[in-house]
């Protein structure tokens, strides 16, 4: 039924579920699954900054933070897992890794959280959904 399943996460309390949501489905079918855990880390063009912040480094921390916390929910779950990151447009990239990577499901959260979520027009969840060439799972 699923061999390779993709988890995009940001951690949100949804993405959280999906982890866990992903786990399961990966347990309850008796056949080696793979899963793929995805932060995407969306780049905010600024032309001039007023105050002096390292973007780079807050934003390397937060994807730290963010994947540190699903490793510690599949390290125990005895499920085969990678970690993976990209830099960009969110739905976009989702769609991308799924295809390169085959796999044949995304489970994701259907709400996010983030300075990108509150910037961007349009819902990630929603953009994957049209855009991915397999099946999305969205979780609440």
């Amino acid at each position: 039924m699923y061999n390779h399943i993709l988890i995009p996460v940001d951690g949100s309390q949804q993405a959280s579920k999906a982890i866990d949501h992903a786990i399961g489905l990966a347990k309850a079918i008796n056949q080696p699954i793979s899963l793929s855990v995805l932060h995407v880390t969306g780049r905010v063009p600024m032309n001039e900054a007023f105050v002096y912040v390292d973007v780079g480094e807050m934003l390397e921390e937060e994807e730290n933070e963010v994947l540190s916390a699903a490793v510690h929910k599949l390290r125990d779950s005895g499920v085969a897992y990678n970690l993976l990151r990209a830099d960009g447009d969110p739905s976009t990239l989702i769609c991308r890794t799924a295809k390169e990577r085959n796999c044949d499901l995304i489970v994701m959260g259907s709400r996010g959280i983030g300075l990108v979520s509150e910037i961007l027009i349009g819902s990630v969840s929603h953009g994957v959904a049209q855009h991915a060439h397999c099946p999305v799972l969205l979780v609440k």
